[in-house]
């Protein structure tokens, strides 16, 4: 199926979003216009401040727009109910932080295994899933490893496998090799496109790094919260 093909998952029409502080209004996103193809990887880039990190906030279910409209998986995200949203969120959306977000006293198997247990798995069953991820990401004798006893190439395997593990449709990264060096960054870009493209699933990648620019389908260029350019790659 050639890329114009793919089914869109994401819709966005003149999404905008402003923060209020101390009665002074900040608009973050000003008339968003975005669809993203499902099985893609989609880099957003642009400046800090122009409302990246916002945007994949919205997609993920965790902020709420003000206008516009956003249907992400069929959903219109701004109609669904706060308990509707966590249930989508925690079933379809799968997140990895630039901070990578591990609980400090759970070791990585108990990490990745959080999703599944929220949704109710047995404790067992979700850490069996949790090592099977751990053997993907090349990482199965760092089980029982703590977070501060792995390497932040490692802890952001770990990530991408917390993220992946409950098979969510929609991933979405905030800066995920802005910590690493270079060969890390790629190998973590690498194995993302891997585990994604096999599945079918799709990538929103938020990043200043313009060395894994490579890796991207498509790149969405943001600025003063709107998206000037989508380049096909």
């Amino acid at each position: 199926m050639g890329a114009q093909e793919r089914e869109i998952i994401v819709r966005c029409k003149g999404v905008t979003k402003s923060y209020i502080n101390s009665g002074n209004v900040t608009p973050a996103l000003q008339g968003i216009d975005l669809e993203v193809r499902r099985g893609e990887l989609l880099m957003l880039v642009g400046p800090s401040g122009c409302g990246k990190t916002t945007l994949i906030s919205i997609l993920a279910c965790v902020l709420n727009h003000d206008q516009g409209s956003c249907e992400v998986l069929g959903h219109d995200i701004k109609k669904m109910r706060d308990r509707e949203r966590s249930e989508f969120r925690g079933r379809s959306v799968g997140f990895v932080f630039q901070s990578f977000n591990l609980l400090p006293t759970l070791n990585a198997e108990e990490n990745i295994a959080v999703p599944l247990i929220i949704q109710g798995q047995k404790v067992s069953e979700a850490i069996r899933h949790s090592d099977q991820l751990l053997e993907r990401v090349g990482m199965p004798e760092k089980a029982k490893a703590l977070p501060r006893e792995l390497s932040g190439g490692q802890q952001q395997r770990v990530a991408v496998a917390r993220a992946l593990v409950h098979k969510p449709a929609l991933v979405v990264c905030d800066e995920p090799t802005s910590a690493l060096d270079a060969q890390t960054g790629h190998k973590i870009m690498e194995l993302f496109r891997e585990l994604v493209r096999e599945s079918g699933r799709t990538l929103v990648v938020v990043t200043h790094d313009s060395r894994i620019f490579e890796f991207g389908d498509r790149i969405a260029y943001m600025e003063d919260g709107r998206i000037i350019n989508v380049v096909e790659q």
